[in-house]
């Protein structure tokens, strides 16, 4: 289906609330997958968009911001700039969920003390040093391990 989304017409393969899948290749079923990571996670107010990484650098350059030449490196994003979570892979399911997690999280950083402050300083840091980012792979890990004991049925052939 076409959907306008951020003043550009785009196919839009499925969309549950302000969750969008723009790739053809996603291949779970968003509305299961929304469903159950908010048994874990807060909902989310701002858009989750999975798509590639040239996607999310036309559609942030549309908004005004300035592209990221090392997204194709990164599984996703929390543009901070534009508010939108993109996550770019979703060939596995447990990385899936893991990177959602891991967006998630850096969403929450923003009200936490201690953390909130720590983005302006993080970006002088190399990426593994980052405190911001400690606490995402910390709570994207222990959360992936609660989303894989509730859902055993489900991920009973993903190796975790």
């Amino acid at each position: 289906m076409k959907a306008f989304i951020y003043g550009a017409e785009r196919t839009v393969y499925q969309q549950v609330g302000n969750w969008y899948v723009l790739d053809e290749d996603f291949s779970f079923d968003l509305a299961w997958l929304k469903h159950k990571i908010e048994q874990h996670a807060q909902p989310s107010s701002i858009p989750v968009v999975f798509c590639d990484s040239c996607d999310a650098n036309k559609l942030v350059s549309e908004l005004g911001e300035e592209e990221c030449e090392w997204l194709q490196f990164a599984a996703g994003i929390y543009w901070r700039e534009v508010n939108i979570i993109f996550i770019f892979s979703f060939d596995y399911l447990p990385t899936l969920v893991e990177t959602i997690f891991h967006e998630l999280r850096h969403l929450e950083q923003e009200s936490i003390d201690g953390l909130k402050e720590c983005f302006a300083t993080d970006k002088l840091l190399p990426y593994e040093e980052r405190e911001t980012e400690k606490d995402a792979f910390a709570i994207g890990k222990k959360k992936l391990h609660l989303f894989s004991l509730a859902n055993v049925e489900e991920m009973k052939h993903y190796q975790i």
